[in-house]
């Protein structure tokens, strides 16, 4: 590096070992899950005052979790996959954390996710019976035993869906579309992912 200030980060020796690596992941591994927190501070206006504390708030977040969990376990690089528990990490975790975290759990392999997702206000305004969502969820995949990053997807997904008759009020029709929305970008991400380990076989 012509920088100085590189080499305090990362040796030059070790970039040119890491660019020239191909990273050869384990199969059959216990994968680590993390899922962080969305940065949406809108959260709270469909689920109310005090959603971190609603069950269906709750069982949603878990849902997406099995979700991710089942797509891995179809894969031959996943004999099993824990999610990783919170305590375990402070609120803003780094890599090395995660990394020495998944060490402790003897977890090669750490899938990192993130979704942020909410209503569109303009569509609802000009259609007051429709909800527009969108999701965008990002993801990183890390090789635990070198600190590598081989694969990375930011998804963004978009449903529309109409009030049913079903739904009790307005705020049901905007949850089950942000809901669809997610699932669309979590699909979409692990099925990115799948691919991304059929081409290392």
């Amino acid at each position: 590096s012509l920088f100085p200030s590189d080499q305090r980060v990362i040796s030059q020796a070790a970039i040119d070992t890491i660019l020239a690596s191909e990273i050869q992941l384990p199969r059959n591994s216990k994968i680590a899950l993390i899922h962080f927190p969305s940065e949406n501070s809108q959260r709270s206006s469909l689920y109310g005052y005090g959603y971190w504390r609603s069950e269906d708030y709750l069982k949603l977040q878990q849902s997406y979790i099995d979700s991710l969990s089942s797509h891995l376990l179809q894969t031959e690089f996943a004999e099993s996959v824990i999610h990783l528990p919170s305590m375990l990490t402070p609120i803003e975790p780094t890599l090395p954390i995660l990394r020495e975290a998944a060490v402790r759990l003897q977890s090669p392999i750490m899938i990192v996710f993130r979704i942020n997702s909410d209503i569109y206000e303009e569509f609802r305004f000009f259609r007051s019976n429709k909800a527009k969502a969108f999701a965008t969820l990002e993801l990183i995949l890390l090789d635990v035993r070198t600190g590598i990053i081989p694969f990375t997807s930011i998804v963004t997904e978009e449903y529309v869906t109409e009030k049913l008759d079903s739904d009790s009020d307005f705020r049901e029709t905007m949850i089950r579309a942000e809901r669809e929305a997610t699932l669309k970008s979590l699909n979409r991400a692990s099925n990115m992912l799948n691919t991304f380990f059929e081409r290392q076989r």
